[in-house]
């Protein structure tokens, strides 16, 4: 039996090989498109907080060039106590309540609520109770009026306004024991009764409080805010 004739869509051809330079430059392709996704995953879980530049003391009042932003991953936990980037602006004059440190994340409990002393300006301290207070539900950035009963319970008594219009700066109260439940957790209590109000004077507006407090009985009471 004869074979067929050999024509050219039968003849050998030389077996296919695979292209190394074709395979090695599609993977370095792979690589940059995996590292530019995960750049931008990290990027996108990254949060914006506010970063001190430079030592600062305590008391010291925040300035531009005090803070700069970060772009930092962190826990929930950690993020809750920092302060977001967008509050950068509310920030400015402000002072510090505790001392920071250069390239340290700001916390909230280390910037103080309280606004800056004028140089011609101070507090002072005075008892209260509740009853002669307002009732205690007193705040801070309040505006008080503070008065002096002399000869308290005799007939000669008189009152009279030692301030006519005071801020105050800080309210205390007392201090009450948590209590502990039966599954050992504890529980939280009621805040205590006010017990003692600072209020933001001037040196002879202290020198009349003080007077006041030591020669009658002083009760505070809750102004309107000022227009």
């Amino acid at each position: 039996m004869s074979s067929p004739p050999l024509v050219p869509s039968r003849a050998l051809r030389p077996p296919r090989r695979i292209d190394l330079r074709a395979v090695f430059g599609v993977c370095l392709m792979l690589v940059a498109i995996g590292g530019s996704v995960a750049f931008w995953t990290t990027l996108s879980d990254s949060r914006g907080v506010l970063m001190a530049t430079r030592d600062l003391p305590a008391m010291a009042v925040l300035s531009p060039a005090d803070l700069t932003v970060a772009h930092v991953r962190v826990d929930d936990t950690i993020y809750q106590a920092a302060i977001p980037a967008d509050e950068l602006t509310a920030l400015i004059g402000k002072p510090l309540a505790a001392p920071v440190y250069a390239q340290q994340l700001l916390v909230r409990s280390q910037v103080s609520a309280r606004p800056v002393l004028a140089a011609d300006l101070m507090i002072l301290t005075i008892p209260i109770v509740p009853e002669t207070a307002a009732g205690g539900r007193l705040r801070h950035g309040d505006q008080v009026q503070v008065l002096v009963t002399l000869n308290k319970g005799k007939p000669e008594a008189r009152t009279s306004v030692v301030l006519p219009r005071a801020t105050v700066y800080d309210i205390g109260y007392e201090q009450r024991l948590a209590a502990v439940n039966t599954d050992g957790s504890t529980g939280s209590t009621p805040q205590g009764a006010a017990k003692w109000l600072s209020l933001v004077v001037t040196p002879a507006e202290a020198q009349s409080l003080a007077q006041a407090r030591w020669s009658g009985d002083l009760d505070v009471a809750l102004l309107p805010p000022q227009p």
